[in-house]
């Protein structure tokens, strides 16, 4: 076809206002938006049309190297004054996405106080040929209730908390909702305009894929995001876009970044909180107090990632009886979470909800039966006496359970990531659960007794790889979930320490580097000094060493997270200030991107922000700071 060898990537850009007064951070000056299309032009990037993109995305066209798509949402008066003069001038084409009932009602002609386009200005532009109308929805480019606290998210991409019914909208009500404002904005502008309208861009560029299901049933054949990155003639339904900055030299530095992939650069300076400790069951008063505290104290800090638990363990077992968020499974402690996050994110500080795979305890004894990791121990096979109690990853009926967890926890709580607890592991002793060892015949075609898998006599890689692999398989599942509400949601995983130090292991905890490396936004190495036994500045100074080099040697600095230890469990104290920032220091002197810790005390001030701040907020002085001897 004409299009085999065409680049499969392309890049769009957003645009907003451009006008000669009032610059919002998402506006620019007209002289501003000219320098960069030349600029842009000037340096080999040709600007295409839809028609050109759908084209070659069918293999009927080939679309040019360099190729660039220019978006324009919310239809500001500035366009048919100022943009639209020039991209005729330069015979540049575009896009121009059209709330229809702003345009359709008077009032919402001062939308932020800027004039929109009338519709006979916008019959003029799409009948140029130049502009090609899009869909921005009729009435869900707004913010909506999404819990009972009231806090808002974004229309399109989250379930509508009914106050005055006392419960949340169902996913067919949501279907339905989204699916008559999208048809009615795409009939309202095809009959202004005369014309099909095959483009959708969402509302703030949240959305899900219930949504998409419902645009692609409406016949839409790209739908723009703005999710950052290279835009894919494979995946049109999720084209991806730039946010245009208005500051002097940002197409320059946007090219440099073309170069490197757009890879984030900013590090992570994370601290993994318990939600337990500021949530009251008995008072939301109480509970919401403690979460402004827990806001000013993430303020003086200075994180920017903030991985937050999403269950009730006050009991610290880590065995879960219970959640922050409506579910069918377990008991609510409080519909806290959504709130919490809600609030933080308001902060520009990212959340990454924190949460077990495995260790959650079904109330209902009837359906525990055969639910659980089984071990062959001093010569008996039954229900694991691990740390955790975990529901064993080879039963159908284990992943349906956690499934219909992660499927509630995703489609009422807008986040940014997803961090997997530590319970995902198997010991050597573990899992003889009887679908694990049917399944193990079933690949390897050889039956394994549990003492000998066990002993580690017979199949022992076999029996490793197969373990690990399950693992990964049933967090695959619930991460295939998550991203079905949360499409842009970066997934982490904790790995134990002894995995990355100690090549044994891998047969101890069923993990493994190399494969949370390929299958992860992030790896999140527990890197705790006293929970590990390594005492004396000397020792631990070899063990981080032990953790980097292997991370360091495989290029993968930019996926790896290492998270310290604040508070040592065993001997119940705080590990010192001068300690935790020493650790901290040396981590990202020898190569660590990021970092973070646990746990956080908002009450005692523990570990001491003042000291912490300067290190674990990213600040440069954090090189600087003299540390006592321990």
């Amino acid at each position: 076809p004409a299009a085999a060898s065409a680049p499969p990537q392309f890049l769009v850009l957003t645009y907003h206002d451009v006008t000669g007064q009032d610059i919002a951070s998402d506006d620019l000056s007209p002289e501003a938006f000219i320098r960069q299309i030349e600029y842009f032009r000037s340096h080999g990037y040709v600007f295409v049309s839809p028609r050109e993109i759908l084209a070659a995305a069918r293999g009927t066209a080939r679309l040019p190297d360099k190729a660039v798509l220019l978006t324009f949402d919310d239809a500001y008066e500035s366009f048919y004054t100022r943009v639209f003069p020039a991209l005729q001038l330069l015979q540049v084409p575009a896009v121009l996405s059209i709330v229809t009932s702003w345009i359709e009602n008077p009032q919402a002609q001062i939308y932020k106080k800027k004039k929109l386009m009338t519709w006979a200005q916008i019959r003029e532009v799409s009948d140029s040929g130049l502009v090609t109308v899009a869909s921005h929805s009729h009435g869900i480019h707004k913010l909506i209730p999404a819990n009972p606290q009231g806090n808002l998210e974004a229309s399109g991409a989250n379930l509508r908390y009914l106050a005055d019914q006392r419960r949340y909208e169902t996913e067919a009500e949501f279907r339905e909702r989204l699916r008559a404002d999208l048809a009615e904005s795409r009939e309202i502008l095809q009959k202004k305009l005369d014309k099909p309208v095959t483009i959708l861009t969402w509302p703030f560029g949240a959305y899900n894929e219930l949504g998409l299901q419902e645009a692609k049933k409406l016949g839409f054949q790209m739908v723009l995001t703005l999710e950052a990155g290279f835009a894919n003639l494979s995946d049109l339904m999720r084209t991806k876009r730039f946010y245009v900055r208005p500051e002097l030299f940002w197409t320059e530095h946007f090219l440099e970044e073309v170069q490197h992939g757009f890879r984030d650069r900013t590090p992570i300076r994370g601290v993994q909180l318990d939600l337990d400790l500021i949530v009251n069951p008995q008072s939301y008063a109480e509970s919401d107090h403690n979460l402004g505290l827990l806001i000013e104290r993430l303020l003086k800090l200075g994180v920017n990632t903030v991985f937050l638990q999403a269950y009730g363990d006050k009991e610290g077992t880590g065995n879960i009886t219970s959640v922050y968020f409506p579910n069918r499974v377990l008991p609510v402690a409080m519909d806290f979470l959504s709130h919490a996050v809600n609030r933080i994110r308001a902060r520009e500080i990212k959340v990454f909800v924190w949460m077990p795979a495995l260790s959650f305890q079904v109330p209902d004894k009837a359906a525990k039966e055969g639910r659980y990791v089984q071990e062959y121990k001093h010569g008996r096979l039954g229900q694991t006496t691990s740390w955790y109690t975990r529901l064993s990853p080879f039963d159908p009926e284990s992943l349906k359970i956690s499934s219909q967890i992660f499927q509630d926890l995703a489609s009422h709580v807008e986040f940014d990531g997803l961090l997997f607890q530590d319970d995902a592991y198997l010991t050597d002793e573990e899992d003889m659960h009887p679908a694990a060892l049917s399944g193990f015949k079933a690949r390897y075609g050889v039956s394994a007794s549990p003492p000998d898998l066990a002993a580690g006599r017979t199949h022992q890689a076999e029996w490793v790889a197969f373990k690990t692999r399950a693992l990964s398989d049933y967090l695959g599942h619930l991460i295939k979930i998550v991203k079905t509400y949360r499409p842009e949601a970066l997934i982490a995983r904790n790995i134990y320490s002894e995995v990355i130090t100690n090549p044994e292991a891998r047969t101890w905890f069923a993990q493994d580097l190399d494969d949370y490396l390929q299958r992860y936004d992030y790896t999140v190495i527990m890197a705790y000094t006293r929970m590990e036994g390594v005492k004396g500045w000397g020792r631990q100074k070899k063990w981080f060493d032990s953790l980097l080099q292997p991370v360091l040697s495989r290029g993968a600095r930019e996926k790896v997270i290492f998270k310290t230890q604040a508070y040592d469990w065993k001997n119940e104290q705080w590990l010192g200030d001068d300690l935790m920032v020493r650790q901290l220091t040396y981590l990202l002197a020898n190569g660590a991107r990021h970092v973070a810790y646990y746990p956080d005390d908002v009450f005692a001030d523990k570990p001491t922000a003042k000291i912490l701040a300067p290190i674990i907020s990213g600040q440069d002085e954090a090189v600087k700071i003299k540390i006592s001897p321990e």
